[in-house]
């Protein structure tokens, strides 16, 4: 979520803050919806691949009428221009005990829990699914076996107001074509054995350079986890779930004026040209995960979506089987005190005047403001968890940090993996440890306080999260991670880094997109150096004993260099920049290229 219309000041926010925490309790009631049990033929101690049915969907939701796009403030108009095709993708899973778990993910810039102009919200189409797969096949079966994501496409029609009015006729059709995509996975599986693996792609997301919603000197979640299934008999690809933690906000809708899955769509066409069976790919880690390269637009979205498919295949070659034949799942209801009635106001404000916009003020949102949505003056939403095999995903309702999802991570014992998947069964924003607030905005030049709902939030999804666990059979223990930060005086620094474009992909050429900014001096800082007011060039020890200066970076200090490698190899590439004040900074990548 990005660049809200209203500029929101710190003191006001404060005093709303104070008197929304002293006034609302928080609470959070469980809901098991399954527990670890039925493991049939493959038990714990087994180390055969276990296996499971696996089915795959994938339904259009295009637009066939113009619709305003979200992430970059308002449209002037709506547009019908498309760039590339907005779908929904469902992966399910099933036990031979008839239990089934599923995850779906839609090409839109954010879906609410629940909308004030009907039951078109992400839990109405979870329990509409819910029911019919009880009725066909998985008897039991409840929306907390479902968990319902968004892209988070910054090229994709909002469907919560903000940028531009919801076409209802649309939402309804998004809801419809989502509990199809359920519906389908669930009812047309086949035999399958899952995998399981990690990639990395911490080097695309920022953390040695400073943009908008990028925090120079603080860590950035990596985790790009893979669930593969994979037949049983000659271990063709049967589908592939993918989480990925870098923002889809690459392409720029409103700019090009069209619409796009952006960088996610890139990668689930080539994963699935290249596997031969469905790619679904979703949202890891989202907030303060922005690419390098955000608002690249059209040339960078390939280059983010091909290097994300080149990490997800090598990974593959270490990828491990799932031995039991665990499902299991579980959700808790959250309530999350208000904290920025302001950016809650706007849904109210919606209720009266449905979208309305004062100029360069704010315009309205149209998450429903009724129970379980809303309660008092706290934010009702669900936090679920499945547990397949010893494996365990978590979804996040917004645009978690990477502190609230290592918290997560940190906080259950017993998985050999936990994995979380972002912007899940609702949008909320963004979200954080509460003492990192001041950061969002004194120190960082971020729309990030103005989108979150709650200081809670963090805290209250990471409580749930065990509660999850614990009801699926894990242990947990309290964990609170305080900010990820690596460089207090980054800043005073110039920045550089740069990412390589799917090394694997083009035999002995290599591309890095890269971006340098200078330094700068806050509120927070320790005096360094003054900002200089020119971003100057990469020059590139390439590794191979050849360097070279790359092209003044374009808008934004972003850049494209290419090197041509002499013979396939391992290699460590330096990018360094020196500003006007002779400060110096470096990035590294090691990058194996074959030909």
């Amino acid at each position: 979520m990005r660049r809200m219309a209203f500029p929101m000041r710190l003191p006001v926010l404060a005093a709303f803050v104070a008197v929304a925490l002293g006034a609302v309790p928080a609470a959070a009631e469980t809901h098991p919806a399954g527990h670890p049990g039925g493991q049939g033929h493959h038990g714990a101690g087994s180390s055969d691949p276990a296996v499971f049915q696996v089915g795959t969907a994938v339904e259009d939701i295009t637009p066939t009428k113009p619709q305003y796009l979200g992430g970059f403030g308002q449209m002037a108009s709506p547009t019908d221009q498309v760039h590339d095709p907005l779908q929904v993708r469902a992966f399910a899973v099933a036990s031979k005990s008839g239990k089934l778990v599923e995850f779906a993910i839609v090409d839109t810039q954010g879906w609410f829990s629940g909308y004030q102009e009907g039951p078109y919200g992400s839990y109405d189409a979870r329990t509409t699914a819910a029911a019919y797969l009880a009725a066909h096949g998985y008897p039991g079966t409840t929306e907390a076996d479902l968990i319902v994501s968004s892209t988070h496409s910054h090229a994709a029609p909002t469907l919560m107001g903000i940028w531009g009015p919801v076409d209802v006729d649309y939402l309804k059709h998004v809801h419809d074509q989502t509990v199809l995509a359920l519906e389908e996975a669930a009812t047309n599986t086949q035999a399958a054995t899952l995998w399981t693996s990690s990639a990395d792609s911490s080097a695309i997301d920022g953390s040695n350079v400073s943009q908008t919603d990028i925090y120079d000197g603080y860590a950035v979640d990596g985790d790009t986890p893979v669930l593969w299934a994979r037949d049983p008999g000659d271990g063709h690809t049967v589908g592939l779930y993918v989480n990925v933690p870098v923002h889809a906000d690459v392409a720029c809708g409103s700019c090009d004026n069209a619409m796009s899955a952006d960088h996610i769509g890139v990668a689930r066409d080539e994963l699935g040209t290249r596997l031969g069976a469905t790619a679904v790919v979703a949202m890891g880690t989202l907030g303060r995960e922005e690419s390098i390269v955000q608002v690249g637009r059209w040339s960078y979205s390939q280059d983010v979506g091909e290097t994300v498919t080149d990490e997800v295949l090598r990974s593959l070659s270490a990828a491990t089987p799932i031995t039991n034949d665990i499902l299991a799942s579980a959700e808790q209801y959250v309530l999350v005190p208000l904290t920025n009635p302001l950016l809650a106001g706007l849904s109210y404000a919606n209720v009266a005047a449905p979208y309305t916009c004062v100029p360069d003020i704010a315009c309205t949102i149209d998450r429903s403001i009724s129970p379980p949505y809303v309660v008092g003056a706290a934010i009702g939403s669900w936090v679920t968890a499945f547990r397949i095999g010893d494996v365990a995903y978590v979804s996040e309702p917004g645009e978690a940090f990477p502190e609230v999802s290592k918290a997560i991570r940190d906080s259950i014992q017993g998985a050999s993996a936990v994995h979380v998947v972002g912007m899940a069964q609702d949008q909320l924003g963004y979200y954080w440890p509460p003492e990192e607030a001041p950061a969002t905005t004194v120190t960082n030049d971020s729309d990030h306080l103005q989108y979150n709902s709650s200081i809670l939030l963090g805290e209250l999804s990471t409580q749930a999260a065990r509660e999850d666990a614990t009801a699926l059979g894990f242990s947990t223990t309290v964990v609170h991670q305080a900010p990820m930060q690596t460089d207090p005086l980054a800043r005073t620094k110039p920045g550089v880094q740069f990412f390589a474009v799917a090394p694997d992909f083009h035999g002995l050429s290599l591309t890095v997109d890269s971006a340098v900014n200078t330094a700068e001096n806050g509120p927070a800082l320790v005096i360094g150096t003054n900002p200089d007011g020119t971003k100057g060039s990469i020059s590139y020890d390439w590794g191979d004993g050849s360097t070279s200066y790359g092209g003044s970076p374009g808008g934004g200090g972003r850049g494209r260099d290419t090197h041509t490698y002499p013979a396939p190899g391992t290699y460590t590439i330096t990018g360094t920049v020196v500003d006007a004040n002779g400060v110096t900074r470096s990035w590294q990548q090691t990058v194996t290229v074959s030909s």
